[in-house]
């Protein structure tokens, strides 16, 4: 009888400690378990716009030397007379580049240079040009009567030079500066050089 009764108490025992455990449970605080949250902070993100805006500008540089160097190259023969101009340019301008009345104010010389440094060395040059507001300058390509195909450099210079934003006009040169082996070229107005003939036409 006294082992029933033990047996009794323990189980109730049990009983009690198990509710009591569950009470304990479900009566106390119950927090939801929050993820841990990554916080940027605003170095971070800055650098993270940096690198979008350098990708971006990356992009866009290589989507304007790929419209220049790409695309079918007219082939013109070593005594071609090389002639180019913009809607806009007045005819006596190109008469006066035909007969070599501008002075260039900087050359280059691509004799030596393959395709691929030639193209480089032409838009390095134009930007130089640019920013020094040079209106007016001179490349020699050479006749190319001994490359294969023929006029080779002189075709891909013309080429470029006509899907340049910045060349208004361009022509062969005369026999003193280099003949057809040679090209005269007019660039567009620098920003200061517009200002400036803004400035000078209001006051008149």
């Amino acid at each position: 009888m006294s082992n029933k009764n033990e047996f009794l108490e323990l189980l109730s025992e049990e009983e009690n400690l198990t509710s009591e455990s569950f009470s304990d449970l479900i009566s106390g605080d119950i927090k939801p378990i929050v993820q841990d949250k990554i916080e940027k902070t605003s170095e971070v993100l800055e650098k993270d716009l940096a690198k979008i805006r350098q990708e971006a500008a990356t992009r866009k540089s290589e989507d304007v030397t790929d419209s220049a160097s790409s695309g079918f190259v007219h082939m013109v023969q070593p005594n071609d007379i090389l002639e180019y101009r913009k809607p806009g340019v007045q005819p006596y301008v190109m008469q006066k580049l035909r007969h070599g009345e501008y002075t260039e104010a900087d050359h280059i010389d691509l004799h030596g240079k393959t395709i691929e440094q030639a193209y480089h060395e032409v838009m390095n040059f134009i930007a130089f040009a640019k920013r020094h507001e040079f209106r007016n300058i001179l490349i020699i390509h050479g006749k190319g009567e001994r490359s294969n195909p023929k006029a080779l450099m002189k075709s891909h210079v013309a080429h470029w030079l006509k899907q340049i934003p910045d060349v208004l006009a361009f022509h062969s040169a005369p026999v003193w500066k280099g003949g057809t082996g040679a090209v005269c070229i007019i660039l567009k107005k620098g920003d200061k050089a517009s200002i400036q003939n803004r400035e000078e036409f209001q006051r008149r």
